[in-house]
């Protein structure tokens, strides 16, 4: 894990600053907390942070775009697009990594992709689009369809690798080889917990120690809240509403100097063929995973593994995805990694008590259950 923080670190320091973007935001201050929030990447983000330095919006915006502008699928502009777009069959994609977004989530996807065996592939963008979770809306897939698709996926050099410029190269751009055309990429599952990444340190970079940065859910906190305690940092019930178009609310966790991302299946999901599939899809198989995992909730010292190591879990499911958290603690001792799991109870379900449990042990005693 200790390889995953030296990546950002290093990372966050080249994160051009440059674009300015025009977002719906509101941004207060007074002498104790200054807010800024707003839309970014398809969803909303909120910063709080308080003492007395302080950033502009418009730093705030330059970072996001920054992501946005290499990583936003949803973006025809953005360079991932054109890289999912280009099928030159005698050229690699070059281009000037000058950020170093691409590098580093590079090569955290592909430690994770490995250590998760699998369960996290950055290359599952065809299979998502296949079952109705891109822009095309879906009412069957069939396994032809499946199998052939399955031939170009997989996070592995000989589909799709990243070849970056020699510490002695008179060049300076990055190439991308595609093994097959329709190779495609998608970064979501760890590009929004590094837009979090980069934004805490653009805080801390200005001299802010206390600060808390959510986009999306995924979470970021270092030091203490206004009132001088640890960040507290909410858990939903895995529901799809309370009745009333709320969030029901299942636990609170205090979080301080650590990530906080949370994955889950029961909000988003498609009926395909008369079956309800969820949104996560196991690029291993092709198919949506079907387990009774319902919600991962995940803290590491970055949100950047956060949101990966929780959308592996979703995949994985809660038997295996529990061996893979274990295994991580274990080969990473003293790293910050924590994990929630909420399951569906099955057949043992009742309306008291429709969920089952599993948490490492550093959060068995420290969850607030609501």
């Amino acid at each position: 894990m200790n390889r995953y923080t030296n990546y950002i670190a290093v990372a966050t320091l080249k994160v051009a600053t440059v674009f300015v973007v025009l977002n719906l935001y509101s941004c207060t201050s007074s002498s104790l907390e200054r807010i800024h929030s707003g839309e970014a990447q398809g969803t909303t983000y909120m910063i709080k942070y308080n003492g007395d330095e302080s950033v502009t919006q418009l730093q705030v915006d330059s970072v996001i775009e920054s992501m946005d502008v290499e990583m936003n699928t949803w973006r025809n502009d953005a360079r991932i697009s054109k890289l999912n777009n280009f099928t030159s069959k005698d050229a690699d994609f070059s281009f000037d990594d000058h950020s170093k977004i691409w590098s580093v989530i590079w090569k955290l996807s592909s430690e994770i992709h490995t250590d998760s065996d699998g369960a996290f592939d950055p290359t599952v963008k065809p299979l998502v689009d296949l079952w109705g979770f891109g822009l095309q809306h879906v009412d069957s897939v069939d396994s032809t369809d499946v199998d052939s698709i399955m031939r170009f996926v997989g996070f592995r050099p000989e589909n799709i690798d990243l070849k970056e410029p020699g510490a002695l190269s008179a060049h300076s751009e990055t190439h991308i080889f595609k093994g097959d055309s329709r190779t495609q990429l998608d970064f979501n599952a760890i590009a929004q917990g590094y837009t979090v990444d980069m934004l805490i340190h653009l805080l801390m970079e200005s001299g802010i120690e206390n600060a808390m940065v959510e986009l999306g859910g995924e979470v970021r906190c270092i030091g203490l809240n206004l009132k001088g305690l640890p960040w507290r940092i909410a858990v939903d019930k895995p529901v799809t509403n309370d009745g009333t178009g709320g969030r029901p609310l299942q636990a609170i966790l205090e979080v301080q100097n650590a990530s906080v991302c949370t994955s889950g299946n029961y909000r988003k999901f498609k009926e395909i063929d008369g079956v309800r599939v969820s949104h996560t899809i196991d690029p291993r198989t092709g198919y949506p995973a079907y387990h009774s995992l319902l919600s991962v909730t995940i803290q590491a010292g970055s949100a950047a593994v956060a949101d990966a190591y929780a959308t592996a879990c979703m995949v994985l499911g809660p038997k295996d995805g529990r061996a893979f958290i274990e295994r991580m603690l274990r080969e990473n001792p003293g790293e910050s990694i924590e994990a929630l799991f909420i399951i569906d109870a099955g057949v043992n379900a009742t309306l008291a008590a429709p969920f089952e449990f599993w948490a490492t042990e550093g959060w068995k005693e420290s969850i607030i259950w609501l």
